[in-house]
């Protein structure tokens, strides 16, 4: 399952500035290629997220709806996918966990429903360093991935780079792969409780885990390397 993470990290934003203690965020992203964690899993894809959150004195517990539809030529070649999500956030030394458990589904597919359980540290240190780890409990897919870089204001716009690198290790026996990629991003403010977020992003893994070309809703030839753009919006309700 792929997080909207620009949108995520906006809501974060929200949250602080708005201090409701009870919210609704609402995401939407477009991309020209979906990437997750070395591989893609979508061509033109559209991403929608709903989320409630509740903040305490101890951190936040939300839960919400994903939902990822592969739309244009080549949708067919690529499954729909409907995640209902239960996570909390907190705070502790030295930064933030997030843990999180997702039920995943593929409606309209035989693909195998399953639960991922996946855990993530966000460091105060310069730069934001991050680790998240995975363990799917039904197929036995396990994973980590780590990620850092800088942001910087430019007029309206927080700028920011970010490099990120991980493994996957399939339960499945369909293919083990590391990989790693660099992502160039913005996000401006649309008024006091919304967002918008424009990004490129390059992956690169030691597997051919990327559609290089796609006849009639099935991928012929596959690439070690994949580019994508795409847009991300983000509204919080009080």
């Amino acid at each position: 399952m792929l997080k909207l993470n620009l949108l995520a990290a906006s809501a974060c934003v929200f949250v602080t500035e708005s201090l409701a203690e009870t919210r609704v965020i609402g995401e939407a992203a477009i991309s020209s290629g979906l990437h997750d964690r070395g591989e893609q899993i979508g061509p033109l894809t559209l991403e929608t997220e709903l989320l409630l959150e509740t903040t305490g004195a101890h951190g936040t517990l939300y839960g919400g709806l994903y939902r990822l539809t592969p739309i244009g030529a080549d949708q067919a070649a690529f499954a729909d996918e409907t995640d209902y999500v239960i996570g909390y956030q907190f705070d502790t030394q030295g930064g933030s966990m997030d843990l999180t458990a997702s039920w995943l589904t593929y409606p309209g597919t035989e693909d195998q429903e399953s639960l991922e359980l996946a855990a993530s540290f966000t460091s105060d240190l310069p730069y934001s360093p991050a680790l998240t780890v995975f363990h799917d409990a039904t197929l036995g897919d396990f994973g980590a991935e780590v990620c850092a870089g800088p942001s910087w204001k430019s007029g309206a716009w927080d700028a920011y780079v970010l490099a990120r690198a991980g493994f996957v290790d399939a339960g499945d026996e369909s293919g083990d792969r590391s990989h790693a990629g660099l992502e160039l991003g913005a996000a401006r403010p649309l008024g006091q409780q919304a967002e918008i977020g424009l990004y490129a992003r390059y992956d690169i893994s030691d597997a051919d885990s990327f559609a290089r070309e796609i006849n009639q809703g099935v991928v012929t030839e596959f690439a070690s390397s994949g580019l994508a753009v795409g847009a991300v919006i983000g509204v919080v309700i009080p």
